[in-house]
C-alpha cells in the first residue's frame, strides 16, 4: 500500500479514471491541470491497483481532481480502496 499521499489514503486507479469521467474531463485535461504529460494519466488510469506513477504525480493529479470538485473517501487499514473488510 503506497502511504503519504498527502495524508494516510491510498486511491486506485479506477478511482482516478471515475474521477476524471464525473467532472467531465478528457485525459489531456486532466493533464493540463495537474502539470503533467498525458501519458501519466493514462498510466495512472490503466492499473488496476495502486497507480503506476511518482508520488508527486499522484498529488499533482489529486489535487487537480479535488480542485475540480472531486472527492476521495477515506480508506482505513482494515479496508481495501472498495470499502470491504479483508
Amino acid at each position: 500500500m503506497k502511504m503519504g499521499i498527502g495524508t494516510e489514503e491510498m486511491i486506485m486507479g479506477p478511482q482516478i479514471r471515475a474521477a476524471r469521467i464525473a467532472l467531465g474531463w478528457e485525459p489531456r485535461h486532466l493533464a493540463q491541470r495537474a502539470k503533467v504529460p498525458q501519458t501519466v494519466v493514462l498510466r495512472a488510469e490503466s492499473s488496476p491497483g495502486e497507480p503506476a506513477v511518482t508520488i508527486a504525480q499522484l498529488n499533482a493529479l489529486m489535487q487537480a481532481l479535488r480542485a475540480g470538485g472531486a472527492s476521495f473517501p477515506a480508506v482505513g487499514p482494515d479496508q481495501n480502496a472498495s470499502g470491504d473488510q479483508p
